[in-house]
């Protein structure tokens, strides 16, 4: 009996152990959010038409009455780090063909910049926005994506909604930095579905 005892004993450990070796078993909470990808080659006339659509909303001069939008720094949202995490790590232009990057890392950052971007613009009760930035940041995130997208953002902007010189300025900026960030997206979309 007590040897029966011991096999069975020893044979949970060692079960046990080959689980949490394979990762199958684990801490609650350690399991790894699930890997993010593209989906399918519309995804860059949509990155795309996102790039365009933030290009024609700043030549936009109703919406930046009193300033020229085109003199004013771009604002980035440089809380997800996007630039870093997307930029090829061990590449040089002479060893161009290798290109290293966590896809995706990188496309959970773009992501959550989609997310913070379309809550901001969605801020600002702007029709020009709504029918061509946001409808352009909804249509990546619902088409692009090889995980569902959720509707919560990581931050909403806050916005007095006043039609004052400040809020106008404030657009300017983060327009010119939601277009820098869709050239990032462009290019990453590009080297994905290309490579």
């Amino acid at each position: 009996m007590l040897s029966r005892f011991c096999y069975y004993f020893a044979l949970s450990g060692i079960m046990c152990c080959l689980l949490w070796r394979c990762g199958i078993a684990g801490p609650v909470g350690g399991f790894k959010s699930p890997v993010l990808g593209l989906t399918g080659k519309a995804c860059n006339p949509l990155a795309r038409s996102l790039l365009w659509n933030v290009s024609a909303v700043l030549e936009m001069d109703h919406l930046f009455s009193g300033f020229d939008c085109a003199q004013q720094n771009a604002e980035v949202y440089l809380k997800t780090q996007t630039v870093s995490v997307c930029t090829p790590q061990n590449s040089n232009c002479a060893q161009s063909a290798i290109v290293n990057i966590d896809e995706s890392e990188c496309l959970q950052r773009i992501l959550e910049d989609l997310h913070y971007y379309r809550e901001t613009f969605l801020a600002y009760s702007k029709p020009e926005l709504t029918t061509t930035v946001v409808r352009g940041i909804e249509d990546v995130m619902q088409n692009c994506f090889s995980v569902s997208v959720t509707e919560n953002s990581p931050a909403k902007a806050s916005m007095d909604h006043q039609k004052s010189f400040q809020e106008r300025l404030k657009l300017c900026k983060i327009l010119k930095g939601f277009s820098l960030r869709a050239i990032t997206i462009n290019r990453v979309f590009n080297y994905i579905l290309t490579k």
